[in-house]
């Protein structure tokens, strides 16, 4: 990575947009798979047994359980760390361009011309995720 200037103004954009789009889209598909896998608990009622056989869910119950709900963790943490992930990557490129106007008028001219990246940088909620001023 360069030290300073367009050059390292290009990677700043980049790393930003890692960030700002790539990251979070990642961690929408783990957070949509990780409420698939919670949405399995009317596995109970399939597994259901009349209680003269022992226990009404039998011994394959609770390690199902178990497993769906370690998994399902697993999945929403993962989404919640490329989140934060995504949220640091910004910080991080906003922080390095304010020590150089070049590099930050660089990182800002590719933002407008990138109109997806462009969208996104002006309406952002997230201060950290905006682009440098």
């Amino acid at each position: 990575m360069p030290d300073r200037g367009q050059d390292l103004g290009a990677d700043l954009y980049h790393l930003w947009l890692a960030g700002k789009q790539d990251l979070p889209s990642v961690a929408d598909q783990y957070g949509a798979a990780a409420e698939s896998v919670e949405d399995t608990g009317y596995v109970a009622a399939v597994m259901w047994r009349p209680a003269r056989f022992g226990d009404n869910y039998g011994p394959v119950f609770r390690s199902w359980t178990a497993l769906r709900d370690e998994f399902q963790t697993f999945l929403a943490d993962t989404a919640t760390n490329l989140t934060l992930t995504g949220t640091a990557l910004c910080l991080a490129a906003n922080e390095y361009a304010k020590s150089d106007k070049d590099a930050a008028a660089e990182m800002r001219r590719l933002m407008r011309v990138d109109g997806s990246a462009a969208a996104g940088y002006s309406s952002g909620p997230d201060a950290s995720q905006r682009g440098p001023r």
